[in-house]
């Protein structure tokens, strides 16, 4: 392989890489992405020549590194999250919010009845996580025999899927609906919603016809 087909090759990784990050949902990882694209294309402009492609995409990297500090900074704000206790049964925007992500939530929830007087969230206490006063995840769960409590609705909108709505919700939230020592189960009908049990400290019990058990106490 000579130089100018490899640097031919590395360019056109370069702009599959943008492309991709441009299909992404999530904010944060578009960001990332790129940023990841934009400096391989500084390299690519730099080996080719082209001052006009290395500064455009300096610029760019600038500006991505820009916003992902600035996302970073106020995700670590202590006020950056919060958490919002709502009636599903008579709160018009859980209705409007179920309605909207419906499709969404099936793939991870396939058995999610939306109807909020008899389907899965009926009888449930349901609370939104706000990011920045955003509501970017809902979660409702039912009270069970003893410590026990069933997680019936785990939800996060695509743009702010980053694992930190749950972190927020499993290791401060938890604290005002539960106490240590209380236990929440979970079903995982997906591999997807099943791995993200895993990542936040579920383990899993078992199963149950098409769905995996996981079980998460209380510390």
């Amino acid at each position: 392989m000579n130089w100018d087909f490899f640097v031919e090759l590395f360019g056109i990784a370069a702009s599959l890489i943008v492309a991709a990050s441009l299909m992404l949902k999530n904010i944060a990882w578009l960001r990332l992405i790129n940023l990841a694209g934009s400096l391989c294309f500084v390299l690519y402009g730099f080996w080719i020549g082209s001052i006009s492609i290395l500064l455009l995409n300096l610029f760019t990297a600038g500006v991505s590194i820009f916003y992902l500090f600035r996302m970073m900074k106020k995700s670590e704000r202590p006020d950056a999250f919060d958490i919002l206790f709502v009636n599903p049964q008579h709160d018009e925007y859980v209705r409007r919010f179920i309605t909207f992500y419906a499709d969404d939530i099936k793939k991870f929830f396939p058995s999610f009845n939306p109807d909020l007087e008899n389907g899965t969230l009926a009888g449930t206490e349901c609370c939104f996580i706000l990011r920045e006063t955003l509501p970017v995840s809902v979660f409702a769960y039912r009270k069970g025999g003893g410590n026990e409590n069933i997680i019936l609705l785990d939800y996060s909108i695509p743009s702010y899927r980053d694992f930190k709505n749950a972190a927020f919700f499993f290791h401060s939230a938890i604290k005002r609906i539960a106490k240590p020592g209380d236990i929440f189960n979970a079903d995982a009908e997906v591999p997807a919603h099943a791995r993200y049990l895993k990542r936040i400290g579920f383990e899993r019990i078992g199963h149950i016809e098409k769905a995996e058990l996981y079980r998460k106490k209380v510390e």
